[in-house]
């Protein structure tokens, strides 16, 4: 079962501020819910095949999920179960029962994957991208825990959550092959079907599922995955000594290349989100580790006045990615100052609308959870 431990070292403002005072206009749980409108229209399937399922829908599955967690709402995992239902009818084994196998080959690996593929970042040719799986793999194991947890409010979800499950993990298992041992003990990675090293981000998005997997099926092979992968990111974080927080870069060159920096917002905020699940599951990451990632974003991406940088450690502000701080939420729960940087970019971006969209209602539903998990009211 996850852990749930409010940590000791929780970071107060200077002047000793509570949450409520931070971003005092905003009433959180009716933004995310407004954000979270139309979730249930899918994408169409067109020249991006699946790939919004990830980078828009998994998000809103997620704040259902947290949007649970701070409420003990069960109609956020009643609306969740249908969605889950139309995605998980969506993965490329299903439609090609329905259209036939051409289509949906996965180049790379020459058969029909159980997973969601698409072609929007290989040139038109359909491939199941291991981070996509993950991404849609986190949050429906996520809701199995949820509603396993829920007693009565949740008993009429089981039958559902139970059959989600096997598929979760038959989605992940299609990359088996292509997972790596080390480079030390301890240690493991994924790799794409050519052999070359997945990007920090694609590995970890999994790895993620693969900690809640162990949870609930009690394989001890999910478990020694994640935590390997667990070890291996942190193995590439840079200690920024002034500050005290962490950067990473995007990728390695090999498994034995030395850690970087310069990842952008967006595609950091999954791999400080795995860092924080490891944590949960008390993997490698620990207390100072995540008083480190909220500095990651007080510091590392702060840049006074609502202004943020674009990559971990940019001295300039950069609007590109943004719009994606609201997935850095899940830190509020270390140090009030993430609450505070997350409302200050809103304030300061009024005709962007942020936070905006499936993302957007993730970051108000971590802030709403943060304040429950600090003692607070939402």
């Amino acid at each position: 079962m996850r852990l749930l431990i409010v940590p000791v070292a929780l970071t107060l403002t200077a002047h000793g501020a509570s949450s409520q005072g931070l971003v005092p206009s905003y009433d959180l749980r009716q933004l995310a819910e407004d954000n979270l409108a139309g979730l249930e229209r899918l994408p169409a399937l067109d020249e991006d095949g699946y790939g919004e399922l990830a980078w828009s829908t998994s998000y809103g599955l997620l704040a259902l999920n947290v949007l649970y967690e701070a409420t003990g709402d069960a109609r956020y995992l009643e609306r969740e179960a249908g969605i889950i239902g139309q995605v998980l009818a969506k993965r490329d084994v299903d439609l090609a029962g329905q259209y036939g196998d051409g289509p949906y080959l996965d180049f790379q690996r020459g058969r029909v994957l159980q997973a969601w593929g698409t072609g929007h970042y290989s040139d038109g040719k359909h491939t199941c991208w291991l981070v996509h799986t993950g991404m849609l793999a986190y949050p429906m194991a996520e809701f199995v825990r949820l509603v396993r947890g829920g007693g009565d409010a949740t008993a009429g979800l089981r039958d559902q959550a139970e059959a989600t499950v096997p598929k979760v993990e038959a989605a992940l298992r299609e990359s088996d092959a292509e997972w790596r041992e080390g480079p030390e003990p301890g240690k493991g990675h994924y790799v794409f079907p050519d052999g070359s090293i997945l990007p920090n981000n694609q590995m970890n998005a999994p790895g993620a599922a693969l900690f809640v997997l162990a949870d609930l099926t009690g394989q001890a092979e999910y478990r020694s995955k994640a935590g390997k992968l667990a070890a291996f990111l942190k193995s590439k974080l840079t200690h920024v000594t002034d500050g005290d927080y962490y950067v990473w870069a995007y990728r390695q060159e090999g498994p034995n290349g030395a850690p970087g920096a310069g990842e952008d917002i967006s595609h950091a905020a999954l791999n400080a989100h795995f860092a924080y699940v490891a944590w949960e599951h008390r993997a490698t990451f620990d207390d100072t580790d995540m008083a480190r990632l909220a500095r990651t974003v007080t510091k590392g991406l702060s840049l006074g006045a609502g202004q943020l940088a674009g990559v971990l450690g940019a001295p300039e502000p950069n609007d590109a990615y943004t719009a994606q701080i609201g997935r850095w939420g899940f830190l509020a729960r270390f140090d009030l100052e993430v609450e505070r940087v997350i409302g200050e970019y809103i304030a300061a971006h009024p005709q962007a609308g942020a936070l905006g969209g499936a993302t957007g209602a993730l970051g108000y539903a971590y802030l709403l959870r943060a304040r429950k998990l600090r003692g607070e009211g939402g």
